[in-house]
Formats: C-alpha cells, structure tokens, sequence
C-alpha cells in the first residue's frame, strides 16, 4: 500500500521542500537562488515559512529545481483543454462524414442514457446490481447500513501510483474518436466533445482519484490520489459512446461486448487502478417532515450544458470531487466530502456561480454564507448526511459515491426557501412547476411512478437505498 497522509500537499511547505533540495545537492542559499532567478532573502523567507510562493512561483521552483510538481500540491493546469481549437472541424470529405455521424450518435447517446444504461448493465452478472436497479457494486463498497458521513475518513496517497493502463488514448477507443480535418482521428474523446459538440460546463479541473475503498463495520475509509476530469472522461464518456453506436448498428438492441472493443478491455470494471476513476458524488436531498410527508428532489439535466448524465433525471445536488480551483491551497481546503455536498447545494439548490478555478484564495466554509448555515444545521442534528455505498453507472462505468441528506422540514425552509427553478445544470422537477421547494413525495407511488420516467440508474440506486433504510434515515 502507498503512504498514506491525511491531505493532499497544498504548497505550503515548499520551504521545506527548498531546503531538502539544497541540502540534498550541497547548495547554498545563494546558489538556489541564482537557480530560480531570484534573490537569497526571496530563498531565505520561504524556508522559513514567512513567504508562501504563488501558483506561477510553485511551478517555476518544480521546473527549475526539478521537483515532481505534485510534491508541491500543484499539476498541469488543463483548463484551456475546455477552449475549442480551429482547424479540426471539417466541412467535406471523410473526416466531415466521420463527424457528422460522430455528432449523431452523441445525439442519441444523450437521448437515451437511461434506457442504454439499463441495457449496459446486462452485460455484468446481476449478483453485482444493487436490488431494483441496474447500478453495479461489489461486497467492499456496500456497507450494511449508511455510513454517517463523519465517520467516512478521507486519506491521501503520498507516494505516485502507477499510470493506470487504461486511458483515453488507447487504440481500442479509436472508433469512438472521430476523424479531425487533417484526416487523422482526434487523440482523445474529450477532443472531439471539445470541438463538435461542446456543451456549456467543459473544464478539465485538477480531481481526486479514488484508488482505495474499505468499509469496516460501521466507518469507512477512502484513499485518493490525483487525476483530472478529462482523464475520466476520456475513458467513460467514450466507452457509453461506444455502446450508443454499437446499440444504433444493431437496430437498437443491445450489442454483444463483441461489438464493443473499449468495454472488453476493461476487463474489471471494479479495478480501481487500471483506469483512473473520479467519484462523482449523489445525494438524494429528504425534507423530512414526518406530519405533512416526505419530499425529494430531482432535476432535469440539460444535455447540452453537461458533459455527463444529460437528459435524465437526477438526484440534486451532484458534481464530481474535485477541488474548487486549481491553486494547490484549494487541493488540501477542499480534500472533503461534506465541503463538496456543500458547493453543490450553493450551485444547484440556490443558483449561486460555480467555483470556476481561477479563485487563488480558498473558501471559508466556517465563515462563508451559505457554507456557515449549513454547518450549524449539520452541527444541530438537523442536516444530516449518510453514505450508502460506492457504485458504477452501468453505461459509462463512472464510480459513484451514493449519499442522502436528510433535513428537518424548517431548517430546509430556512436553507432553501431561495431554491432556483433552473441552475446551470438543468431544472427543478417538482409537483408544482412553481414552486421547487415543493419537490416529490417520498413514497410507494413516486417511487413506482418514477419507473416509467427517464430517471438516472444512478438516482433510482440513491432512492431504492434510502427507501430500504427509511426507517432508520428518517427516524427522529
């Protein structure tokens, strides 16, 4: 097993970082500084801890000195992977045929998730679906009861691991990578999705890789590493890709994973090191009023503002685990399954900007409005979060952390009265369009309603296990 710490390096100790390097080297001060281009007092007050670099300053010490960039918290920053390129759209010929047939079957990829998810999982024996649904999961990432989520410990993983053997770029995810205009298919799927049909959220963020699960007893244990969205993307996104084309050649049945050459590499699906698997975290928000009944809340999402899960409902909030912004004190800050839930309820519940990387200071979540009432409600028993269990989206393969929110009726009031209708995300579903905060009936007959509706594999997980353990979630 790799070391273990309890967060990932967040650049603050670069100082120390320096004087290892010159002591390791036999250098002065001086001399470091005569390396780095700047001055023996600059050097000085960095060891010291009186001065932390800055972003661009990290990554000039880990160029010049040639430090592992991740020992100093920080690593390539890929967001202008999101900015389309000119050039690879082609408008004749067989890059544009390959395009345009790229583009259709995207088109019903997203049109369709729900149903393609149902059939993928057909593919893997059902001993590995939780009951009621189609989501796959093994014995390790079940627990037998929700986990409350402080006592789920977080760890990192110091030591580099291995480059997962899996990655976008293989020559078995050639087919789903179209031709560009210079005839050649583009080099990973996140390309294509880039320049042909770039929906509105697109931003290859510094992530969290899940690499180990253990549950014992009632606590749990995650160990992560780092990875980005793309690198994910690339595998997932291209891999239900696959399965939408293959399902379209075949009349719209379900193909055989002889037609599906990425799918059959990925001999175990569970392997959480031979690709790189970023969590998404689901939680299924319960307005627990035991007098008036129940409420849930789902959203739409917009396949065309989404990369992933477009065009179905969903559990609100969600977002994958990755830190607010790329700067490394983020990395550490935000290195927490509760301070992730809490931007998405911010983003999705009440409409604030999402956190878009560029921020150099973190966030105070003791202090920051709407972070602070949350925590105090979350402090007073009255917002409380459980974890149900690690799964796989059937379609795309994507790891997914399963939790439920349970929030006292007046408290969510005073939370959520503010609740948007649309977020950048998608819409609210309620039974009353007006009203958001009105959400769905947590009972039978939504539950069994929801069976005919385009709803996520992923959301009817959170719901069926939430329902299973009713009794104990929503006891007073």
């Amino acid at each position: 097993m790799a070391q273990a710490v309890a967060a990932p390096p967040d650049g603050s100790d670069a100082g120390e970082v320096i004087r290892w390097y010159r002591q390791h080297h036999n250098l002065t001060q001086q001399e470091a500084a005569d390396l780095l281009n700047t001055t023996q007092s600059w050097v000085s007050k960095v060891e010291k801890g009186k001065l932390v670099p800055g972003l661009a300053e990290l990554r000039s010490i880990a160029a010049k000195l040639h430090i592992p960039p991740e020992r100093l918290g920080i690593l390539p920053d890929h967001s202008t992977d999101a900015i389309p390129k000119p050039g690879q759209v082609s408008e004749a010929g067989a890059p544009h045929e390959s395009q345009e047939h790229w583009k259709l079957v995207r088109r019903e990829l997203n049109a369709n998730r729900a149903r393609l998810g149902d059939l993928a999982s057909e593919l893997y024996p059902q001993a590995h679906c939780i009951p009621g649904t189609t989501v796959l999961t093994q014995p390790g990432w079940l627990p037998s009861e929700p986990v409350e989520l402080s006592d789920i410990e977080l760890y990192w993983l110091a030591e580099t691991l291995p480059k997962p053997a899996i990655t976008g770029a293989i020559v078995q995810s050639e087919s789903v990578r179209p031709l560009a205009a210079d005839g050649e298919h583009f080099r990973l799927y996140s390309r294509a999705l880039r320049d042909l049909a770039r929906p509105k959220l697109l931003d290859n963020r510094v992530s969290y890789r899940l690499a180990e699960v253990d549950w014992t007893s009632d606590k749990g244990r995650l160990g992560f590493s780092y990875t980005t969205y793309f690198d994910v993307l690339d595998v997932c996104e291209a891999a239900a890709h696959e399965f939408a084309d293959a399902w379209l050649r075949a009349g719209r049945k379900r193909p055989s994973l002889a037609h599906l050459p990425l799918r059959r590499h990925i001999e175990d699906p569970f392997d959480l090191l031979a690709r790189p698997m970023l969590p998404s975290i689901n939680t299924l928000t319960i307005r627990r009023d035991p007098i008036d009944g129940h409420r849930m809340y789902l959203h739409r999402r917009d396949a065309k503002a989404t990369a992933v899960a477009g065009g179905m409902f969903h559990v609100i909030p969600a977002g994958v685990f990755q830190p607010a912004a790329l700067a490394p004190a983020h990395q550490a800050n935000d290195f927490s399954l509760w301070r992730n839930i809490q931007r998405e309820y911010s983003e999705e519940f009440l409409g604030n900007p999402e956190h878009d990387g560029n921020s150099l200071d973190p966030i105070d979540y003791e202090h920051d409005e709407p972070f602070r009432s949350f925590a105090a409600a979350r402090a007073a028993g009255d917002f409380r979060v459980f974890t149900c269990a690690v799964v796989l989206e059937p379609l795309t393969l994507w790891v997914e952390l399963l939790t439920v929110a349970v929030i006292e009726g007046p408290v969510f009031d005073q939370l959520f009265g503010g609740m948007v209708e649309v977020n950048e995300e998608g819409a609210a579903v309620s039974t009353d369009a007006a009203r958001p905060t009105v959400g769905i009936p947590f009972n039978t007959e939504s539950r069994e309603r929801l069976k005919s509706e385009p709803l996520s594999p992923i959301s009817r997980a959170c719901i069926e296990l939430t329902w299973q353990h009713r009794n104990t979630l929503l006891a007073s």
